[in-house]
């Protein structure tokens, strides 16, 4: 199968969010309970501490442990979001400049990109998994952290797309 996709900017912009969404939401989830654990340790403290006794001291800088953990994660996701969202804006405007199509191709023995800036052939057994996410489908490779190629329904249509996703489904599991 192969399909030649122009370059559409609200489709990437979708698909490059919904990509840094999934990424970074189990660390998200897991740094917001340490906002949830810093304040009632917090407010223990103060209120152990009001009761005149020394413990609530230790509560308190438990609290203070865990929020200082909260802030400097939270800051490290903001500057990796600026990040790549700069990375995104730059590698768009180059696909706008280029006003070039896409080539993905899917082959019984590897898999085909082509793009302004890139031409690939990537043999299956380099890819891990794949998945399914607000209908697009990620081709995940096997090296890096969070590599994937990314196509949506909407640029291949759902007759395609349902084809494609079974076809790369046989070949990666």
């Amino acid at each position: 199968m192969k399909f030649e996709l122009p370059f559409k900017e609200q489709i990437y912009n979708e698909q490059m969010t919904l990509n840094f969404n999934t990424a970074w939401n189990d660390n998200l989830k897991k740094n917001k309970k340490r906002l949830i654990w810093a304040i009632p340790m917090i407010l223990l403290g103060g209120l152990i501490i009001y009761g005149e006794n020394n413990l609530g001291f230790l509560f308190i800088a438990i609290g203070i442990h865990y929020l200082i953990n909260f802030y400097d994660y939270y800051s490290f996701y903001k500057k990796s979001k600026n990040t790549f969202f700069e990375l995104v804006e730059t590698e768009k405007n180059g696909q706008i400049s280029a006003n070039e199509n896409s080539i993905w191709e899917f082959n019984d023995d590897h898999f085909r990109y082509k793009d302004y800036k890139y031409e690939t052939k990537i043999k299956w057994q380099a890819f891990k998994s794949t998945r399914v996410i607000d209908k697009n489908l990620f081709i995940d490779l096997d090296i890096g952290n969070n590599s994937s190629y990314v196509i949506g329904e909407t640029e291949l249509g759902t007759e395609n797309f349902n084809k494609v996703a079974e076809f790369v489904k046989t070949k990666i599991e």
